[in-house]
């Protein structure tokens, strides 16, 4: 009897339980230019996936060598680099061209996919 119930038990929850779905997380961020100027952009990222992509001009371009753990994010773009802290939303931004160096500081905060962002 015991053994039956356990078997049922263990069946239906076969039946209930689904794989584990990516969820994206956006992330609205800005940042300080070398000329002062305040730069915004829109990033999505997924934990299970391990990617990050920036949204950029409709269009979303994934990041390379993205590394996502319990407490950063960190990415490559073409001419940036981005690690960003999930402790307290801090942002640092490396250009990679060689007349930009240094590093740029700003902040992320979770908020909603923006207008015309592609559904994953």
């Amino acid at each position: 009897m015991r053994l039956g119930m356990m078997l049922a038990m263990a069946a239906g929850l076969a039946v209930v339980a689904s794989p584990v779905l990516a969820e994206p997380r956006w992330l609205a961020c800005k940042f300080t230019d070398h000329q002062g100027a305040v730069r915004t952009f829109d990033m999505v990222f997924d934990d299970l996936r391990g990617t990050a992509s920036v949204f950029d001009a409709g269009t979303l371009i994934e990041g390379t060598g993205t590394s996502i753990n319990f407490q950063s994010i960190r990415t490559r773009f073409p001419t940036f680099a981005l690690t960003y802290n999930r402790n307290n939303g801090d942002l640092a931004v490396s250009p990679l061209e060689a007349s930009h160096g240094g590093i740029l500081r700003g902040e992320c905060r979770r908020g909603p996919p923006p207008a015309g962002a592609p559904r994953s």
